[in-house]
């Protein structure tokens, strides 16, 4: 049985940043779960994904970030909305990034991490936005002023993301899942024009190798409707995430 089967949200996309026209990053969140592995003087991130009123937010992507140290790493929050990522170089400069559903905001904050913490994490609701134009009625032109040349103008801004339309999921290794490993594959790519992937690269390390090649060989099959930009096709930076949980 694979993780998509055990966890009914497995396909939902989670957008993590607004589309760059040229090379517009796009996140997706496979929700199935967490990992940790001990390190000597290694130290441990963990809490909760919340809404407003308090309750939990299952399937959050949690992703760590560490600038200096060039490290990035990245969990899933469980069912109860909750997540721990072990495992993490001791530094007081990490940036933590939470996406849950579309509906919700994206969390961006700075954390210490030079010892244990445990944080709640709060989602904001995104607003609702409404713009109307409101057109006059044709202005008369003056005789007496001299008419001026016409130009033909392009008019642009229309883009569409990137949309999966071929979807191979990920298996659980039968050995790891016998030796009860978790944990979540953080990957890079970009999706041509022709809606394939390419330059599908690891990104965290904190995560059994056996399961990057799990996610690797389920990712590499994905195909997508591409992004296009005014009608034609464009390529488009993507985060992609696999998490496997155990029940």
């Amino acid at each position: 049985m694979s993780c998509l089967d055990r966890n009914p949200r497995s396909n939902e996309i989670f957008r993590v940043s607004r589309s760059v026209i040229g090379l517009a990053p796009i996140a997706l969140a496979i929700a199935c779960g967490s990992a940790t592995f001990g390190q000597q003087g290694a130290v441990t991130l963990s809490g909760s994904v919340e809404d407003p009123s308090g309750a939990r937010i299952p399937w959050a992507s949690v992703v760590v970030t560490e600038a200096n140290l060039r490290v990035t790493e990245a969990t899933t929050a469980g069912g109860d909305g909750s997540f721990r990522l072990g495992g993490l170089k001791p530094s007081d400069s990490y940036e933590v990034v939470v996406v849950g559903p579309t509906e919700f905001i994206p969390h961006r904050q700075n954390v210490s991490l030079t010892t244990d913490q445990h944080i709640e994490l709060k989602l904001g609701i995104q607003p609702i936005i409404e713009a109307v134009v409101v057109s006059g009625e044709s202005r008369i032109p003056d005789p007496a002023l001299p008419k001026a040349a016409r130009r033909r103008i392009r008019v642009g801004g229309n883009v569409q993301k990137a949309r999966l339309i071929h979807h191979v999921p990920a298996l659980y290794p039968p050995d790891v899942e016998r030796e009860a490993i978790e944990g979540t594959a953080l990957f890079e790519a970009v999706i041509d024009r022709d809606g394939t992937l390419s330059g599908l690269a690891p990104v965290n390390s904190i995560v059994d190798e056996r399961l990057v090649t799990a996610a690797t060989a389920a990712l590499s099959q994905w195909r997508y409707e591409p992004a296009r930009l005014n009608g034609q096709p464009f390529a488009v930076k993507a985060k992609l995430s696999v998490a496997f949980q155990l029940p």
